[in-house]
């Protein structure tokens, strides 16, 4: 199988850090993940959560964003199987600096969970267990992806990891000068993140894939659906499930 440079122990953490830190970005800079506001909103208010746990959160700024936006009380804890040692936390929003596999998590049904263009990281079978111990445990859950496979989205993802990069690494927050360095002068940070946004979008899924391949999953009690958002920005798919409620 296929796997991103980033999903080895190997992977240098500098650069796992600036890959996520980019990615991050440019879904901020975007408003990529806007329309999912109004998902996540409705998500909560169907279900009595006392948290917010958003798993393989990488930089942690696409779930930062989508919480800044709602006016919920929650607390947001992010976790990761690599975590952000550097993430400096703030009121209400927590980095858990300890390694969090979501393969080994057991959902707590009183919290919600988050992921964001994460999901094409694991295998089918994987993907599968992942959605499956949602509904076993009756935890509510978001999973948005926002590739899909193509030619025309290889060419996308090219564009923005060498073109968009070249332009934007200035500007990413945290400044940091070895980052300019590894991006222009030995430009290895260029080709990391390239080369897994290549393979990412290789290992992308239509919505009718995803369909068709959770089709099997036992959901007694609980509701999940794919749905798409068509988007000139870019378009997002998203998995959603949710207990019954009596």
């Amino acid at each position: 199988m296929l796997k991103e440079l980033e999903d080895y122990n190997w992977f240098p953490p500098a650069l796992r850090c600036w890959q996520m830190e980019f990615i991050g970005s440019i879904v901020v800079w975007t408003k990529l993940y806007s329309p999912l506001v109004s998902v996540m909103q409705a998500l909560l208010s169907q279900n009595k959560t006392t948290g917010w746990q958003d798993v393989c959160s990488g930089s942690g700024i696409p779930a930062v964003y989508i919480y800044q936006q709602l006016n919920q009380g929650l607390p947001l804890l992010l976790t990761d199987k690599y975590p952000d040692s550097s993430y400096i936390n703030r009121p209400q929003i927590n980095y858990l600096l300890n390694q969090t596999d979501i393969l080994l998590l057991q959902p707590n049904p009183h919290t919600v969970y988050t992921m964001f263009n994460a999901l094409h990281h694991f295998t089918d079978e994987e993907q599968s267990l992942i959605i499956q111990k949602m509904a076993t445990h009756k935890a509510p859950f978001l999973i948005a992806e926002i590739l899909e496979p193509g030619l025309l989205n290889c060419f996308k993802i090219f564009f923005t990891t060498v073109f968009i990069q070249l332009f934007t690494a200035p500007f990413i927050k945290p400044f940091s000068i070895t980052r300019l360095f590894f991006t222009y002068i030995i430009p290895v940070n260029l080709f990391t993140i390239t080369y897994d946004g290549i393979i990412s979008v290789l290992k992308s899924k239509t919505m009718s894939q995803y369909q068709q391949q959770l089709q099997h999953i036992s959901t007694e009690g609980y509701n999940f659906s794919v749905h798409k958002i068509n988007n000139w920005k870019g378009n997002i798919i998203y998995i959603k499930g949710t207990p019954v409620t009596a």
